[in-house]
């Protein structure tokens, strides 16, 4: 009588008798001949095989040797084939873990019940060994195939984390303050990297450079030319400004197209120039979705900018230098406006229930944050906004740059101070009465007062201020909310490290208190370092009112 060795070589080709398995298999089955059975099947193919004899020890194995494949039997005792392998998919450490039924049952409920729970294949029984084999063969392949698969996904998803943070790094929502304007940003790429690109430069004549960009497409090739476009975006603008925005783009668009060899990808831009002494906004569209601008609470249209621009930068087609001086665009900064320039990320956003685009209703929602003095960053509060109405914000890269033109009526103090604690205390009287002056509660204005003169105090202690040195602070005040603009050229402070040093007793002086207290009087209070200089931007909204 032949062995059961001699029977497996006899039912199966020598091709296929001599094909290598690899892989860690776990079989599972109440009747002792058939495990052993499938071991020496298995092992001949260069398996390693384990085996249980019921569901309780059979998934406690898969737990603890983490098997490559699984063979259930389905008709056992106590857990059946069908719990175990429904306590298998359950469980996060052996959901993956592939498994095969081997069962008796011909019906195809069964056999449905089997993929319902999360078998990937079925083997009847009696079996033939050749067909065992190949399932199995199969299974182990596919196996290590997903296991390659999510180690590559895994550094493809490292990478991209790396390179979305260097990207991040480039494209800084750091807002801008200045005499005339303030610059909120938002940016949120859809992925880790995103293909949006945006800058706000200000050049040593005072004058204010600033533009979105979106590039065609998504993922790693338009993030990297996104980041192209950033780099010489900012050459050409120090070198070309002066001629006007028609002539910085011209020169992006010829390099843009020598370096990117490839039709597909270009990019829209929308640059906006602000001259400090004509009050001036110079514009130029490069097939880029207009900007929203609300002047005086009302929305402008859209004819402003008129019918006026070109082609994307480094569109393949056309001449490489499309743009003149008429496709400018020139408006006047009159103060008490908001200029939004933005990605098509919002106005292309769907509704998560109706399918609709947001498209116009970007302008409705934009004229309705801009009227609310409390939010500080506009652009973020828009995209927060379109999000919780419903639009699916996160399907694009989106984009938004507010820009808001100060009303000078608001502005109620505005003082170049040296680093002096007499002159500090000076301006902060004055503070407290200015705004006083324009109807913000007594308590209120003291509050003020105290904050002026905590952060005061602490940039003529701690700042690192030449003696000569000075700080600039503007002060304004809008409905009930009072806000204090702050910007010096000291050294950067490390604000927790501070921060804790204050709280600690040990380290308190006269006006040791200074963070403790500034944080505690404002309703928000932002702190940044741009470049060289320090930012401190304090909001405090008027509770009572007289």
């Amino acid at each position: 009588m032949p062995s059961s060795e001699q029977l497996i070589e006899k039912e199966l080709p020598t091709s296929r008798l001599m094909q290598p398995l690899s892989g860690r298999v776990l079989v599972v089955d109440d009747e002792l001949p058939n495990r052993l059975y499938l071991r020496k099947l298995l092992e001949a193919r260069g398996c390693e095989v384990l085996d249980a004899d019921d569901g309780p020890s059979a998934f406690s194995i898969a737990v603890r040797k983490a098997p490559d494949l699984i063979l259930v039997d389905v008709m056992m005792p106590e857990m059946d084939g069908f719990e175990l392998c429904d306590k298998l998919r359950s469980d996060i450490r052996t959901e993956r873990v592939p498994v095969i039924m081997v069962t008796a049952k011909s019906k195809i409920e069964d056999i449905e019940t089997g993929f319902e729970l999360g078998a990937m294949d079925y083997i009847r029984k009696p079996f033939n060994p050749r067909e065992l084999v190949l399932r199995v063969g199969n299974a182990l392949a596919l196996k290590k195939s997903n296991d390659e698969l999510i180690v590559w996904n895994n550094r493809v998803s490292r990478d991209l984390e790396l390179a979305g943070s260097i990207q991040s790094s480039l494209f800084s929502d750091v807002p801008h303050f200045s005499r005339r304007f303030d610059v909120r940003i938002a940016y949120r790429p859809c992925m880790d990297v995103g293909g949006d690109a945006f800058d706000i430069i200000v050049l040593p004549d005072g004058k204010y450079v600033m533009y979105v960009a979106d590039v065609s497409g998504h993922g790693v090739a338009p993030a990297m030319i996104s980041s192209l476009l950033k780099a010489t975006a900012s050459e050409m603008i120090h070198r070309y400004v002066e001629k006007g925005p028609a002539e910085i783009c011209n020169a992006l668009n010829m390099v843009i197209r020598r370096r990117i060899d490839n039709p597909s990808y270009y990019a829209t831009m929308f640059m906006a120039v602000h001259d400090p002494e004509t009050l001036e906004w110079r514009c130029m569209n490069c097939g880029h979705p207009n900007p929203l601008l609300v002047r005086n609470g009302t929305l402008v249209d859209f004819s402003t900018f008129g019918n006026k621009g070109g082609a994307p930068i480094g569109f393949p087609f056309g001449p490489e230098k499309p743009y003149s001086e008429k496709d400018e665009t020139v408006f006047n900064d009159e103060g008490n406006s908001y200029l939004l320039l933005f990605t098509d990320g919002l106005t292309e956003a769907r509704h998560r229930q109706s399918g609709e685009e947001c498209g116009d209703y970007l302008s409705e929602v934009y004229s309705e944050v801009v009227q609310q003095p409390q939010f500080s960053n506009k652009s973020v509060e828009l995209l927060d906004e379109l999000d919780m109405r419903g639009y699916d914000i996160a399907a694009d890269d989106c984009t938004a740059i507010s820009i808001q033109m100060l009303d000078p009526a608001k502005i109620v103090l505005e003082q170049t101070v040296p680093r002096n604690i007499y002159l500090v205390s000076d301006i902060a009287r004055q503070a407290e009465d200015a705004v006083h002056s324009q109807g913000i509660s007594s308590d209120t204005a003291a509050m003020l007062r105290l904050l002026v003169m905590e952060l005061g105090a602490n940039l003529v202690d701690h700042s690192g201020l030449g003696e000569d040195e000075t700080f600039w602070l503007q002060i304004r005040v809008d409905g009930r909310v009072c806000q204090i603009v702050l910007r010096d050229e000291g050294t950067e402070w490390d604000l927790e490290e501070a921060l804790h040093r204050e709280l600690d007793e040990a380290h308190m002086g006269d006006r040791g208190r200074g963070l403790a207290i500034t944080n505690t009087i404002t309703d928000r209070i932002e702190r940044y370092r741009v470049q060289s200089q320090n930012l401190t931007y304090c909001t405090i909204v008027d509770e009572g009112g007289e």
